[in-house]
């Protein structure tokens, strides 16, 4: 059974969890095309009716990271798919299209919480698994191929 992404729980509450999650990514590597995304920046804690993304849907690594990392944010769901920088930009979501494309990593939040991750690389899969355990992220489970296809 080969493992291809990881799935868990991040907490249903403001802060800059989007950020954490990337920190065990290599995001700086990819170009990453932002889909479906709603999440909502705060300032002192009240919503600012302005979203961490603005038009761009295609980031560098360094600007998603950047971004990221600097705002305080509600996340209610966002996709974010990361492509090799020379790579063909598409919008993928079966996995047999993932597999086919240039796209490296899917990463998904949805009802504010939940996580979803698929990524090429087995060992940046187990990484991924490894840093939402330390994060102490709940309900950790591995995503297998066969539960994809």
């Amino acid at each position: 059974m080969k493992n291809v992404g990881v799935t868990f729980e991040v907490p249903n509450e403001y802060g800059n969890y989007l950020y954490e999650i990337l920190e065990a990514l290599p995001v700086k590597s990819y170009k990453w095309l932002i889909d479906n995304d709603e999440i909502h920046l705060l300032d002192n804690n009240e919503f600012k009716n302005e979203f961490l993304f603005n038009e761009d849907r295609i980031i560098s690594g360094e600007n998603l990271y950047e971004i990221s990392k600097s705002n305080t944010y509600y996340m209610v769901f966002v996709t974010l798919r990361a492509f090799l920088k020379n790579g063909t930009i598409k919008v993928v979501s079966k996995y047999k299209e993932f597999l086919e494309s240039d796209c490296e990593i899917i990463l998904a939040v949805y009802d504010c919480s939940y996580v979803m991750v698929w990524c090429k690389d087995r060992q940046l899969v187990s990484d991924i698994y490894t840093y939402a355990i330390s994060r102490e992220y709940k309900n950790i489970v591995y995503i297998s191929e066969e539960d994809l296809t």
